[in-house]
Formats: C-alpha cells, structure tokens, sequence
C-alpha cells in the first residue's frame, strides 16, 4: 500500500533525526526523558529553520513558507 505524501514526509524527517542526532550521539543517547524531548526540539527547530533542504532549492522550510505565506510583486501570478 503505497504511503500518503505526509507520511513521506514524516519517515524521512525521521531518518534524518536518526541519521543527523542518534547515530552520532554515545551510549546511552539521554540523560532522561526531559534531555530527549529538549534534543528533539532543538534538532527540529535546526532543521526547520538553519538545514538546507535541496528538495526546496536549498532553503529552510521555514524560508520557504514564508515566501508562500507572503508572496511578493516578483512570485505572485497577476
């Protein structure tokens, strides 16, 4: 059954916090639940907001948001 778009979304987000955080972290990865969710959070707001993502021409989602949220005279269609 193939996967809905979002979900695609949602497992390669995953990888890369598997790949980018837990892979490269020693044994064990927190300290607590508390440390884990504050790794969490800070690694999606990284990866929001300061992670190049070539499927967007190499800008943040959160920089490409903006520009669909605010389109300008330059983007917008007349």
């Amino acid at each position: 059954m193939p996967r809905l778009k979002t979900g695609s979304r949602f497992w390669c987000l995953w990888s890369r916090l598997k790949t980018e955080v837990l892979e490269v972290c020693e044994r064990p990865v927190f300290a607590d639940l508390a440390d884990a969710q504050r790794s969490v959070a800070e690694y999606f707001d990284y990866y929001n907001h300061e992670r190049l993502h070539s499927s967007i021409n190499y800008q943040t989602p959160y920089h490409s948001n903006q520009q669909l949220l605010h389109p300008n005279i330059l983007n917008c269609p007349t």
